[in-house]
């Protein structure tokens, strides 16, 4: 029996899936795009899903396919920028460059390109937004760097309360550089931030 009609199907099934994956993925950014936009115009609290809908040119259905909330969305567009940043690090690290300084010089340059996304969730008056993010990303990176350099695991309870420190910090400097019209350099806040995290690198609980 040939086999022919079902390499067809098969072929047929996974270009339906990767055509409907790509309208997908067009969609969320339509979305995150139309949000942006509308962020500019007015205060996060007073857009309407029926605006977002509008300016994105896709149906209420088609919102609610993807996100549950407008809150939901912004942090789609966040996760966007972390996700590329830990790309990057991710090479800087296996290309065995990966360090605590480079780490910090790519966090303030990543954000240094999405300063007004960054501006506009800062004003959006939800900053467990961006604050709740910075953890999870950072305490990803920060594990892959220790693991990297050989150092033993620490007590799962002491890093997180590390993370919790070192996310803080990044998110007290990220959101007055951005006040302050970033009245520094990108390298400057990197090269600061890293100087204020090296005791936490370094630390152990002492028993």
């Amino acid at each position: 029996m040939s086999m022919i009609p079902q390499i067809a199907a098969a072929a047929s099934s996974t270009a339906s899936s990767r055509s409907h994956d790509l309208r997908a993925r067009r969609t969320r950014q339509w979305l995150q795009a139309a949000l942006i936009e509308l962020m500019k115009e007015k205060s996060f609290a007073d857009i309407q899903i029926t605006e977002l809908t509008a300016r994105a040119q896709v149906s209420r259905a088609a919102f609610y396919l993807h996100f549950r909330s407008k809150e939901e969305l912004l942090l789609s567009h966040v996760d966007v920028i972390f996700d590329e940043f830990h790309a990057e690090v991710s090479r800087e690290i296996a290309r065995g460059k990966g360090d605590r300084k480079q780490f910090s010089l790519l966090l303030f340059q990543y954000w240094e390109r999405y300063a007004e996304t960054l501006r506009l969730v800062i004003q959006a008056g939800n900053p467990d937004i961006l604050l709740e993010r910075l953890k999870a990303y950072l305490g990803v990176m920060m594990n892959e760097l220790a693991a990297k350099s050989g150092k033993p695991a620490r007590d799962p309870r002491l890093q997180e309360l590390i993370v919790g420190y070192v996310a803080g910090g990044a998110y007290m400097l990220l959101t007055e550089w951005v006040t302050q019209k970033m009245s520094f350099s990108a390298e400057q806040m990197g090269l600061l931030f890293s100087a204020l995290t090296a005791p936490g690198e370094t630390f152990q609980m002492p028993r």
